[in-house]
């Protein structure tokens, strides 16, 4: 007997019996009406909102819930999920929702996607490597009722990596980048009360990216001689690296002169230092946006599996160094001399439409749809 019901709900068995049962109460939520609310669901934390959706969760006045839980998705959360996905008007999201691969909105239902990355830069969806199939990337994107880009220009990228129409794409600006315009001096004051000895510094901030091959992160090793260049550092500068928040391992110890600050907010480190360093990070759109200089640091530039969307160098706001010997003088020179006819024809063509006021529009959108 007790060999019979281990076959009879072996792993396959299991999996069958729980895509029944979730059919079923997915026929179930069906049948209960849609509420006029808004669903803010993300995969970005676990029981909070990130900043891009916490700015339009703020700001609106309506009836909303939060469904915010990582993946993997246990089967006790799973039809909570369906449940809200099912019977809320408006869905506001800021990833992927996989559920939608394999669950059919209902009638009057609004999926809005205010993707988490400004700008067009490296490829993503569609146009990337990725452990999904075509199909199961288009699936996943193919019931958008509205996507919020950041210019005019960015529109056939997003198209194009969501495998939907251009239409559907807005150049609305990404909410969480408001904040930029109002509370820049707030950021800064906040690092240098929390670091007085950066006071009268020069503060060099590097945030690299992570790495993948073949859609799996891999440890990075940036190449480059932390000792020499702690000596090589004036006594007023200080480097502080911010490592990208998967990036859950070290590569450089401390010294005095190059910090580790990577559980402190990147926004505010970044309005806080005078040059940005980084390689393939979207942080550089906070950057143009805050007038911070950028260097770029890639040393593994030719072995980088992920493609871009612009000309990848000479469209960048600043200048690209794949030698760590000369990492040192390009930050000084972007401090001396910023490069701002680059940075605006960056901004120009990759964030015009983040201006201040994207979470209105986001809102105004939102509003339109509930009834």
């Amino acid at each position: 007997m007790k060999t019979l019901i281990k076959k009879l709900l072996n792993a396959k068995n299991r999996r069958r019996i729980l895509e029944l049962l979730n059919k079923i109460w997915c026929a179930f939520c069906r049948c209960l009406p849609v509420r006029n609310r808004v669903l803010f669901f993300t995969i970005r934390a676990n029981g909070r909102l990130l900043d891009n959706a916490k700015a339009v969760y703020d700001a609106l006045d309506a009836k909303k819930v939060v469904f915010a839980h990582m993946l993997p998705h246990s089967n006790k959360i799973k039809p909570l999920a369906y449940y809200y996905l099912l019977t809320s008007r408006v869905i506001v999201t800021d990833d992927y929702v996989r559920y939608i691969r394999y669950t059919k909105l209902r009638k009057g239902q609004k999926l809005f996607q205010i993707w988490h990355a400004c700008g067009a830069f490296k490829k993503f969806g569609l146009d990337a490597q990725s452990k999904r199939t075509a199909d199961e990337e288009k699936r996943t994107h193919s019931q958008y009722s509205a996507v919020a880009v950041t210019s005019e220009e960015c529109r056939k990228h997003y198209a194009g990596a969501f495998g939907i129409d251009e239409a559907v794409c807005l150049p609305i600006g990404l909410p969480r980048t408001d904040r930029l315009f109002t509370e820049k001096n707030e950021m800064r004051t906040r690092v240098f009360e929390k670091h007085p000895e950066f006071r009268n510094k020069r503060l060099y901030l590097y945030a690299p990216t992570f790495r993948e091959e073949n859609g799996t992160q891999k440890e990075y090793n940036p190449r480059i001689d932390w000792s020499k260049l702690s000596g090589e550092l004036c006594s007023d500068e200080i480097l502080i690296i911010r490592r990208h928040p998967i990036m859950k391992y070290r590569f450089c110890e401390d010294y005095p002169n190059i910090i580790d600050l990577s559980d402190e907010s990147t926004l505010d480190l970044t309005a806080a230092c005078d040059v940005l360093i980084t390689d393939y990070s979207s942080v550089i759109y906070d950057a143009c946006l805050l007038d911070v200089p950028t260097v770029f640091y890639c040393p593994d530039y030719r072995e980088y599996e992920r493609g871009f969307y612009l000309k990848f160098p000479d469209e960048l706001p600043g200048e690209m160094v794949s030698e760590s010997e000369k990492l040192l003088s390009a930050i000084r020179n972007a401090k001396e001399n910023p490069p701002v006819d680059r940075i605006e024809k960056f901004r120009s063509g990759q964030i015009e439409a983040c201006d201040g006021h994207a979470t209105e529009r986001a809102v105004e959108l939102i509003e339109s749809w509930l009834k």
